[in-house]
């Protein structure tokens, strides 16, 4: 039986692959919306290696398919150890759904092809709730991009903030991703370019960490002008919109020879413009910036100073902009239970509104 609301759980790993993002909602999957709580669980650093380590080398082989299943294996007993402590005050009776986007580890929009890895039944088995998952394989089998997925849940955000459109929203977590809401209310959305993912994977090359804390590093290096300008001049950003990208399209190589801040400064710049590039072609008043580059103050300095009209980050809306993605999936489950679309062809490219997610 249908219900009107529906109490569920979404869970999210995003590409930057530092842990786990786990949320709970109420809502009926279209304008009515309860955000309740929402925590992050870091992975080990064991499981954070071996994920860097396949992701970074990523080809499919015998070596890797053995990689990539013990990878899910942990994975999957990371998810389950977070479940049960983000659960353990909740009556889950009380629970209807748990959606699971899993820990993306290879997308290839041109293929058609996206891995996700968690084990969806071991996560049924353990909490004995019904699961959604795998939500990008419907929208690629009808020639979408299968991202970003999250445009809908945007939409619900700046409608619920009472801004008038057109707003923009971005979303910088490991890939960047826009969500554009124009004046007559329509949805237009893809993935700008990195967010987060270079810097992340450079620091932890060059000092063993994870981020650069507040940009603290970028905003003490100067920008080489030089790889900037080639990395800007890249393919990707001549495509047209209902684009996707894979966190290893672009490489550390054009930043080695840098100094560290300097490298540092190059890389978020590339991030920031590569935003404000797509953001200023809509004529939007406002953009609302989300996810972990949100805190970056090289990032969003550098924003302010080239976006034309005004830049909020989402905690200025009330919204905690490091679950927005979490949040999104537990919506984006509703509507698959309740057969709503969750893609769209202005925002994946598929050939009509679709929805998705398997539901165990």
């Amino acid at each position: 039986m249908i219900k009107s609301k529906y109490l569920a759980v979404g869970v999210m790993s995003g590409t930057s692959m530092d842990g786990i993002d786990i949320s709970l909602i109420l809502s009926d999957g279209k304008k009515s919306y309860k955000h309740i709580k929402s925590k992050f669980y870091s992975y080990k650093q064991s499981t954070k290696t071996i994920l860097l380590k396949l992701v970074d080398s990523f080809t499919i082989s015998k070596h890797s398919l053995a990689l990539i299943s013990n990878a899910e294996e942990l994975v999957t007993f990371e998810y389950i150890a977070a479940l049960k402590n983000f659960l353990k005050d909740e009556n889950l009776l009380k629970i209807d759904l748990i959606a699971l986007h899993g820990q993306t580890i290879f997308h290839d929009s041109k293929n058609r092809s996206s891995i996700q890895l968690c084990d969806e039944l071991k996560i049924k088995s353990s909490f004995k709730l019904p699961i959604v998952s795998d939500f990008r394989q419907k929208d690629m089998s009808l020639g979408g991009q299968g991202a970003p997925l999250t445009p809908i849940f945007h939409k619900l955000l700046i409608l619920d903030s009472k801004m008038t459109p057109p707003v923009c929203f971005v979303n910088i977590g490991g890939i960047s991703n826009i969500t554009v809401i124009d004046d007559q209310k329509h949805i237009y959305a893809y993935d700008t370019g990195p967010g987060m993912c270079l810097l992340d994977q450079y620091m932890f090359l060059k000092k063993k960490i994870n981020f650069d804390e507040g940009g603290k590093h970028s905003l003490k290096g100067k920008v080489n002008p030089k790889i900037l300008n080639k990395l800007m001049s890249d393919k990707y950003f001549h495509k047209k919109k209902n684009k996707s990208l894979d966190r290893n399209y672009f490489s550390l190589n054009p930043f080695m020879k840098l100094n560290f801040n300097d490298a540092c400064a190059t890389i978020s710049a590339f991030t920031a413009l590569t935003i404000i590039k797509e953001a200023n072609q809509f004529n939007t008043k406002f953009l609302i910036v989300s996810g972990g580059g949100s805190k970056n103050k090289y990032v969003i300095n550098l924003m302010q100073e080239t976006f034309r009209g005004k830049l909020l980050t989402a905690d200025h809306l009330n919204i905690n902009p490091d679950f927005i993605e979490s949040q999104a999936f537990a919506y984006l489950g509703i509507r698959s239970i309740k057969n709503l679309p969750i893609s769209f062809p202005s925002t994946t490219g598929v050939k009509y509104a679709v929805s998705g997610g398997k539901i165990s």
